[in-house]
């Protein structure tokens, strides 16, 4: 009985053959089909990962916000502006350099639990150097010093060390800018005459209905926000490395856009190196020569989420550079002066988006329009 099962199992064996081609074309067919579904639900699942890690770096930074409301009752300056010229510059520098001191970021380092650097800063000078001497650098590598709460892990930056060593505009990039509302103030001089009213660089000075919770010198409080705090943007994303720019003329390099935490300076600047920076600033509609800063509200130019193209040539049009931006599908993060961060569509109707981003404009929003 035993041998005779032992001969038809040795049978079996012999006459079971290795897989054909076609078989094995088969197992290889299902096996990359199995792959093709699952590589984008996999790649869906690192991305939500990720925005909900952006989300979370936002509320961060408005539980830091509303720390330091609590402790100086209103909220850091976007950035702390000094009067042109008073105090001059050290003996050598640029007064465009030295026309902005510290950025918000700056203030809030503490709240990011980031004390040990605040602590290394001397707040008796500048974001530079002192206002005496030139050769004074112990502000540059600290601006360099990379804060991972304001690094979205969506956005591809091209190096976390913009500017290098030996540039006064070295610094680690951040992709969340404070909301200035519907008015840009401009960094860069220009022909003031052509404005009868006059360029309005000060927070306190620009028109109420177009003011945002940040600008220069800000210090905007919760009863400021009159629009409702969870109807009024704070921050946003502004993600580094999407837009290339070619400059105003052909003078300048073709290069990436970068945004660092402790820019403070002017609202760009061309370096030596890799990359364009800009300040950690964007509005949502532009209030420039030709329209005064004293124009009626919804005169100026619309500043779009997520700005197209990409890719700027040689151009004088710099609204680009101060739009909200996000490496994230179809719209970007917005931090909310309730606190909530919430992704807004870059679908959103423009007049809502720029309604959003002012503090007092009393508009009317449904929460069903954004």
């Amino acid at each position: 009985m035993f041998e005779r099962e032992q001969k038809t199992l040795d049978s079996t064996l012999r006459g079971r053959g290795g897989f054909t081609l076609i078989e094995l074309l088969v197992v290889i067919s299902i096996v990359a089909v199995l792959i093709a579904l699952l590589l984008p639900a996999v790649q869906q699942a690192r991305e939500r990962a990720r925005t909900l890690q952006c989300q979370n770096n936002l509320k961060q930074i408005g539980l830091a916000l509303a720390s330091y409301e609590g402790t100086h009752r209103c909220f850091p300056p976007s950035f702390v502006r000094q009067e042109d010229g008073n105090p001059p510059p050290p003996s050598g520098g640029a007064a465009l350099q030295y026309r902005v001191h510290w950025s918000g970021f700056h203030m809030l380092l503490p709240n990011l639990e980031q004390q040990p650097l605040y602590r290394q800063y001397d707040f008796r000078k500048t974001w530079l150097s002192s206002l005496t001497n030139m050769s004074d650098h112990s502000m540059w590598p600290l601006n360099a010093t990379v804060i991972s709460t304001l690094i979205c892990p969506s956005a591809s930056h091209l190096t976390m060390s913009l500017g290098g060593p030996t540039l006064w505009m070295q610094g680690a990039p951040t992709d969340y800018s404070f909301s200035h509302g519907a008015d840009i103030i401009r960094a860069i001089p220009g022909p003031e005459a052509a404005c009868p009213g006059g360029l309005l660089h000060y927070w306190h000075q620009t028109p109420s209905e177009t003011r945002g919770a940040f600008g220069y010198n800000s210090t905007c409080r919760p009863q400021d926000i009159r629009d409702g705090s969870s109807q009024t943007m704070m921050l946003g994303e502004k993600a580094g490395g999407l837009l290339t720019y070619g400059g105003p003329d052909s003078t300048y390099p073709t290069l990436k856009i970068e945004y660092p935490w402790a820019m403070a300076a002017v609202v760009y600047f061309a370096p030596a190196g890799a990359t364009w920076v800009v300040d950690p600033l964007a509005v949502t509609r532009d209030i420039q020569l030709p329209d005064c800063p004293v124009s009626p509200a919804g005169t100026g130019v619309p500043f779009p989420m997520n700005p197209r193209p990409q890719v700027m040539g040689v151009t004088g049009n710099e609204r680009p550079l101060y739009s909200f931006q996000s490496d994230h599908t179809g719209g970007a993060q917005f931090l909310f002066g309730d606190g909530n961060a919430r992704f807004l569509s870059q679908n959103i109707d423009q007049g809502v988006y720029e309604s959003l981003s002012t503090i007092s404009g009393q508009e009317q929003i449904g929460s069903q329009q954004y």
